[in-house]
C-alpha cells in the first residue's frame, strides 16, 4: 500500500527546510532570536484568537 502525502504536508516540509537552511550557519542564540522575531506576530494572533474563544465560551462554573 502506497502512502499518500498531502500537498500541504509537502509544503510544510519545504518551508521548514528553507527556514533551516537560512539559519543553520548561525550560532544557536542568533538562530533562536531570528525564530522568535519571525514568529512573534503569529504567536500574538494565536493569543488573540484564544482570548476571543475563551470569552465566547459559556461559564460552566
Amino acid at each position: 500500500m502506497e502512502i499518500k502525502v498531502s500537498k500541504a504536508q509537502i509544503s510544510v516540509w519545504e518551508w521548514k527546510d528553507k527556514a533551516y537552511e537560512e539559519i543553520k550557519h548561525l550560532p544557536i542564540l542568533e538562530q533562536m532570536r531570528i525564530i522568535q522575531e519571525r514568529t512573534k506576530q503569529t504567536i500574538a494572533q494565536i493569543n488573540v484568537n484564544k482570548a476571543k474563544n475563551k470569552a465566547s465560551l459559556p461559564n460552566t462554573r
